[in-house]
């Protein structure tokens, strides 16, 4: 507890610089041509969005298991997160301190939940993270509708948030278990130890 509490400080300024290290906003023709005969731009590594709603975001690069590390296939680890043009960056830095901090990067296995289908958001992750094991569910919205209080603030109104609940129903049977993380997070330290938790089968 008390090691956590040391790392709380540092949050914001992870937060910061993950997404500096990963987010690069589109920029103007002329800039950016003039930017790349400078050598400070180099355009085999940024992605031209799709979509005026979602930012440009570097290649990340291929992260590797260490040496002590099992199989992906043996030794998975199911990580679960909603994902949307409207939160896109949240979840883009993320995953990158996911993959920054584990000894076995390799292994993690993402399970993205999303209310419509968003070509561009899509094309995103696999140009960021052309490595990335994960799999893409459509949550029914249908399914709370009518169940969302009025009385709560609108950022918590939308139906994606409450996907979680049907994650059961909604993942493969051969995954029992998993880690849901909001997309609004920057994991510092390995996640593979609250993974190994021994929750004494429940």
């Amino acid at each position: 507890m008390a090691s956590w509490r040391r790392r709380l400080p540092s949050l914001p300024l992870l937060g910061l610089l993950s997404s500096l290290l990963l987010i690069q906003w589109p920029q103007p023709v002329a800039e950016a041509s003039n930017a790349a005969a400078a050598g400070g731009v180099h355009h085999s590594l940024i992605r031209k969005p799709t979509s005026p709603n979602v930012p440009v975001f570097r290649e990340a690069p291929a992260f590797r298991n260490g040496k002590t590390c099992g199989s992906p296939e043996t030794s998975p680890i199911h990580v679960s997160m909603t994902l949307d043009a409207n939160y896109l960056r949240g979840t883009m830095a993320a995953v990158l301190s996911i993959l920054q901090h584990s000894t076995c990067p390799e292994n993690f296995e993402f399970h993205f939940l999303c209310a419509r289908f968003e070509p561009e958001v899509f094309s995103s992750i696999n140009s960021t993270f052309p490595y990335l094991r994960y799999k893409v569910y459509r949550f029914d919205s249908n399914r709370v509708r009518g169940k969302i209080s009025k009385s709560i603030r609108q950022a918590l109104d939308q139906p994606l948030n409450y996907a979680r609940i049907y994650l059961a129903d909604m993942l493969p049977f051969h995954v029992n278990r998993v880690i849901y993380l909001d997309s609004d997070l920057v994991v510092v330290d390995d996640i593979a130890e609250l993974w190994e938790v021994n929750l004494e089968g429940k």
